[in-house]
């Protein structure tokens, strides 16, 4: 099954018997809001001592800079209102049970996401892409910089692939927002 049948799989098998977190998260995502949907994400996914990192425009902004590109405005005013979220490994355990979504491992920084960009370059990340967030292997989730879309990419360093993952950045977010709780 590839990434974004998955996608579709999730949301179709998230859509049946939400959890009571979920169900109050996803009523005020519905707007296809990407900072609801980040914030309903943070709050079915994330343990509560560990509130999302902050995001300051300052710092977007000087990543930016050093980029030369400026992030999708669906992605700016989501992490700018919303912050960064931290998954649990309990994400992970529903992504194994129900599809093939990437691992969302972490949120990068603005200053992460240089970091990540200058150190993976010369190994083979590609100069058109531009880092938001991990998986659990390292791999970077990364809008194109040619694109004015918020279509979401992965780029996996081991075999040099990049490959879509969603149509979007809010429909990323829905994905893991909408995947039923771990069997296990």
């Amino acid at each position: 099954m590839n990434l974004l049948s998955s996608l579709a799989a999730a949301l179709i098998v998230g859509m049946t018997a939400p959890s009571p977190v979920e169900a109050a998260s996803c009523e005020v995502a519905m707007k296809n809001d990407p900072a609801a949907w980040l914030g309903a994400l943070s709050q079915r996914w994330s343990h509560e001592a560990y509130p999302p990192v902050e995001v300051r425009p300052v710092a977007l902004e000087r990543a930016e800079k050093a980029l030369a590109y400026t992030y999708p405005g669906s992605y700016r005013s989501a992490v700018l209102t919303i912050g960064l979220p931290r998954p649990t490994v309990e994400l992970w355990d529903a992504i194994d049970d129900r599809s093939d979504l990437p691992h969302l491992g972490d949120f990068l920084t603005p200053d992460e996401a240089v970091e990540a960009t200058r150190d993976w370059r010369p190994l083979g990340y590609p100069d058109d892409l531009a880092p938001f967030a991990t998986d659990s292997s390292g791999n970077l989730l990364s809008f194109r910089m040619k694109d004015r879309s918020d279509a979401v990419y992965i780029w996996d360093h081991d075999l040099g692939t990049v490959e879509q993952v969603a149509p979007s950045f809010a429909a990323l977010l829905e994905a893991y927002c909408r995947l039923p709780e771990s069997a296990g």
